[in-house]
């Protein structure tokens, strides 16, 4: 991603262009967020314990599946929990959708968004709605089921609903990118920002990527904000269309043709190398980029001419094309967990301790 950013400016002209353009964008969140900290726009309080995941770049850090695991956490604690998205970049617009009831997945990719989609279909007791106006489908998801926690998706950004914990997801790889706004560069606002921040999370760490640099720096500019590190760990190999699940192991030795619609791909196919799988080709496409028939038939064309054994790309990029695909390709998807690290188990109960006494205060304040 960074790299992108570098090569855009050094054409110096552009280089011009999206610093002002980058100066306007900078003005206009800060003016934003000014008018809802003096309540001049006003915030919601949504009557139920509100948990927000997000982070201030533009994708790639994980926020999907560290809602998945609040989620499945809250399941397993027999809390009632509504997963509230915006569904970003979904191409079929009703004001508000349930994409899920908690029983039945009731809408597609197309309709939901692929982020609401992928977690309406992994996590299938849990509702998902999506509208932009989020505290509508908040007030929905109390009515209809009843819930006791409600987390926002992608929610940092979205100042109009009142959080009672504000959980912030920094890449630990790519950290700021080149430290610059959009469209100059990867930030959705100001990197002090990271102020109205709860508990800071930073994902992708690795054995050889730590993180722990960068925890030493956003602990002396933040010493009274809790910070975990978390990792991204391959979790299972999907032949969705044979219904086969296999270990990750399973793609060692395996001639693939690899292609992923993400902000970061290059993480995705570092991690297929990891695994062991060889990398024939690897095609990049835009974050949540949806494929058309001609896309489909190229990569499937690619396949055979390399003599490749599989296709393989990633469970969002999966939902985008499932309907699209002959049932006789041999696709395969690999899905991704995201853990708290091992040494810092204290602080992953401490997490899941917060988010318990929340939902108790607020059972005692509301009396659901």
């Amino acid at each position: 991603m960074e790299s992108i950013y570098k090569s855009m400016q050094s054409n110096m002209f552009f280089s011009f262009i999206l610093k002002m353009l980058s100066l306007m964008y900078t003005l206009v969140t800060k003016l934003r967020i000014a008018a809802y900290s003096i309540d001049f726009f006003k915030t919601v309080s949504l009557p139920t314990y509100v948990v927000s995941v997000g982070n201030i770049t533009t994708g790639g850090t994980g926020k999907t599946p560290f809602v998945a695991m609040i989620a499945k956490w809250a399941t397993k604690n027999g809390i009632k929990t509504a997963i509230l998205s915006r569904g970003y970049k979904r191409k079929k617009g009703n004001k508000f959708l349930i994409v899920s009831d908690g029983q039945r997945v009731l809408a597609s990719a197309d309709e939901a968004g692929d982020e609401a989609f992928l977690l309406a279909k992994k996590l299938k007791s849990i509702p998902v709605l999506v509208s932009k106006k989020r505290h509508r489908i908040g007030y929905l998801a109390l009515k209809l089921f009843n819930s006791h926690l409600l987390l926002l998706d992608d929610g940092y950004q979205h100042l109009s609903v009142k959080r009672d914990l504000n959980i912030l997801l920094i890449d630990s790889m790519w950290q700021f990118g080149n430290n610059s706004l959009l469209p100059a560069g990867p930030l959705r606002e100001p990197v002090n920002e990271i102020k109205r921040a709860d508990i800071i999370v930073l994902t992708k760490c690795t054995d050889k990527n730590t993180g722990h640099n960068l925890l030493s720096y956003l602990q002396g500019i933040y010493p009274e904000i809790p910070i975990l590190r978390a990792g991204h760990f391959p979790d299972q190999v999907w032949l969705p269309l044979k219904n086969k699940l296999y270990a990750p192991k399973f793609l060692s030795g395996k001639r693939v043709v690899a292609f992923a619609g993400l902000a970061n791909t290059g993480d995705f196919f570092n991690m297929i190398k990891d695994l062991g799988a060889i990398i024939i080709h690897s095609k990049s496409f835009p974050d949540h980029k949806y494929f058309n028939e001609k896309e489909i038939k190229e990569l499937i064309h690619l396949k055979n001419l390399s003599n490749a054994d599989l296709l393989l790309t990633t469970e969002k990029d999966w939902s985008r094309i499932v309907g699209k695909i002959d049932n006789d390709v041999d696709i395969a998807i690999l899905t991704i967990k995201i853990k708290i690290i091992s040494e810092q188990t204290s602080e992953k109960n401490k997490l899941f301790g917060i988010i318990r006494q929340g939902i108790v205060n607020s059972n005692e304040t509301y009396g659901y």
